[in-house]
């Protein structure tokens, strides 16, 4: 339920991302600028759907700490901070670091994405939340 939810919403953001990627690629920095603004809301959704809904409720019976919700928050620092700097890059068209801030971005994502998918979302599937609950409060972030 929460894991099928949540590996669609990194699909869409992924689906996303291509387009932004493919107008860097043709040096359209008018058109990758127009596409990066939806697909970093999108980003920055899914970000708040996890730390304020998911995690949070995770972290009641798991605890906090530097367990894997702390990583994943890190990572999330971390990616929100290459998407800023990919932002700056198509806004000041510069090709080289756009592409080069997508490249990070994909590899950090991907490897986020998954251990999200393999161990946290699974996780949440196995802990005695209200899921019904938790998956309609993450529906209403804006």
């Amino acid at each position: 339920m929460i894991k099928d939810f949540m590996t669609q919403d990194h699909r869409e953001c992924d689906n996303l991302y291509a387009p932004v990627e493919e107008a860097i690629s043709q040096g359209d920095f008018e058109k990758a600028l127009e596409l990066f603004v939806p697909f970093k809301e999108a980003m920055l959704r899914h970000f708040a759907m996890e730390e304020e809904v998911l995690f949070p409720k995770m972290e009641e019976f798991l605890g906090g700490g530097e367990g894997p919700i702390h990583v994943m928050k890190m990572e999330h620092a971390q990616i929100r901070s290459i998407l800023d700097q990919m932002g700056e890059a198509i806004e000041a068209k510069n090709q080289q670091k756009a592409l080069g801030f997508g490249e990070t971005f994909m590899i950090m994502t991907q490897q986020h994405n998954m251990k999200e998918e393999q161990i946290l979302y699974t996780m949440a599937e196995q802990l005695p939340l209200e899921k019904e609950k938790i998956l309609q409060q993450m529906k209403e972030i804006q």
